[in-house]
């Protein structure tokens, strides 16, 4: 299995030729307050976190999905996933949002 630099760098190189008007559901979506937030604590996130999460959140991947093109294990995605769900959770809930 490949590191976390090599799973890092494989998920940038896929998301560069992803249109990102064909998201699913593209993260912060909206110009609210809410939606500001979301983005910026997203873009603050480590990357492989940050890819992990658009990947199952926009391009509605699978964990599965994920980790047979990306080379990792898939309990290895769920911790990244959950570490990311979880720190947006975190940092929106303390800012006042919800």
């Amino acid at each position: 299995m490949a590191d976390d630099d090599h799973c890092c760098a494989r998920i940038d190189r896929y998301l560069d030729t992803v249109d990102v008007r064909m998201m699913a559901e593209p993260i912060g979506l909206g110009g609210d307050e809410e939606a500001a937030r979301i983005r910026q604590v997203v873009a603050e996130m480590e990357p492989l976190k940050r890819g992990i999460l658009i990947l199952v959140v926009g391009r509605k991947m699978s964990v599965g999905e994920v980790s047979r093109r990306f080379g990792m294990r898939e309990d290895r995605v769920c911790r990244h996933y959950r570490a990311a769900v979880g720190g947006v959770a975190a940092r929106c809930d303390t800012k006042g949002a919800r």
